[in-house]
């Protein structure tokens, strides 16, 4: 029987690997469980549709897999308390189990499939952690989970704690002034109206907390400012942030394999705008447009690297993903022509560069720049398809 059978007839939701980490086998399960149909998820690189984390806290996709590492092996690779995440963002919680396939056939090692993984679901939806900190997720839908369990925050009464703990989380760095907060939460109340409302809702969100097993103060009052105890939470934009970080300073220091494991960190992480569901509240503008631009900068360095590496359909999807939220961003668009042309497709490469000039016209009312034209004329209309490696200025 062959692995797309097994993985086909297998009661759990399956998939099956090659020797070069592309995805060969996807069954139904799969496809229900995470949202990819077989379409999306075959051949594709198993890291840029899975991503699963580990109970504590660690990406399991990507560089450095230990799973890949067990199948190089001939092991068997499994975990339980996973998470993984699905296509529209959310949590899910599952047990993860492999089987190493025989290293027989007379194909290349790269292309022979080397496990089926089987992914079996908990009943309820996640956002597992296992460390005894409060994770709270802020990108693309804000959600928490205390000792591995998901809180259903939809359900929470009073829903000005919520806004509290996003006001506190949004700044994270700062202990804020009471009177600060009052303003954001009830900005018509008088003084001593809005104390009082403070004082019941910062109690309300202990509250909640602490009846889903937090031990201590997440929120702190001192005086008159409140703050957030940063060694009991788990952020996902913090842990973006810091990922990203560490990119730049290895790719300062002329480290730009490890550099690129950062960035891909970070573009996992990235799920989203931050606090969507406030998107017309604003205490949380600026913050959301911080760490939009810092996205975009790390697809920008997560594309350069895969320019350098001459992984050019991979460096194509990143600047399709940055366009979709961002499709005036002339700098994807200039680092999708020069993968088009290097894969050799001059009609999408001519087709886009059309696409482009649409997009500017309609949206900005301007045309491309004078760096866009001259890298079309170099790719087309001078006959240098496919012999430019130079990256695009972002």
């Amino acid at each position: 029987m062959d692995v797309g059978t097994l993985v086909n007839f297998a009661s759990d939701a399956a998939f099956a690997i090659s020797g070069a980490s592309r995805i060969v086998a996807w069954n139904e399960r799969a496809a229900d469980l995470l949202g990819y149909s077989s379409a999306e998820a075959l051949d594709r690189p198993c890291d840029k549709i899975l991503q699963i984390m580990l109970p504590g806290g660690k990406l399991l996709c990507g560089p450095g897999c230990e799973a890949k590492r067990c199948f190089e092996h001939q092991s068997p690779f499994a975990a339980s308390e996973c998470c993984l995440r699905h296509k529209d963002g959310r949590w899910l919680h599952a047990d993860i189990s492999t089987l190493v396939t025989p290293a027989r056939g007379n194909g290349s090692a790269a292309a022979r499939t080397v496990a089926i993984v089987l992914m079996r679901p908990h009943e309820q939806a996640v956002f597992a952690r296992a460390d005894g900190r409060l994770q709270i997720l802020t990108f693309g839908r804000f959600g928490l989970s205390a000792n591995g369990r998901a809180l259903s925050v939809d359900r929470w009464y009073r829903r000005q704690a919520l806004t509290l703990l996003k006001i506190l989380i949004t700044y994270r760095r700062e202990v804020l002034h009471r009177e600060h907060l009052i303003a954001h939460l009830w900005p018509d109340a008088d003084e001593r109206r809005g104390r009082e409302r403070l004082k019941v809702t910062a109690y309300v969100l202990r509250e909640r907390l602490r009846a889903a097993g937090m031990s201590g103060d997440i929120v702190s009052a001192a005086g008159s400012a409140y703050a957030l105890d940063r060694e009991a939470i788990w952020l996902d934009c913090e842990a973006f942030e810091k990922s990203y970080e560490e990119g730049r300073r290895l790719a300062q220091r002329g480290r730009a394999s490890d550099a690129l494991v950062r960035f891909e960190e970070a573009a996992r992480l990235y799920q989203g705008d931050f606090l969507p569901e406030d998107i017309y509240a604003d205490w949380c503008a600026e913050e959301r447009e911080r760490l939009r631009e810092s996205y975009f900068d790390v697809l920008g360095h997560v594309i350069d690297g895969y320019l350098d590496r001459g992984d050019f359909e991979e460096a194509a999807v990143i600047c399709r993903r940055g366009l979709v939220h961002e499709p005036c961003r002339e700098g994807f668009h200039r680092a999708l022509m020069i993968c088009l042309a290097r894969l050799g497709q001059r009609d999408r490469l001519i087709a886009h560069y059309e696409h482009c000039r649409r997009v500017l016209k309609a949206e900005l009312s301007v045309g491309p720049t004078p760096e866009t034209e001259r890298l079309y004329r170099d790719l087309v209309v001078d006959g240098k398809a496919g012999a430019s490696g130079a990256k695009p200025r972002r």
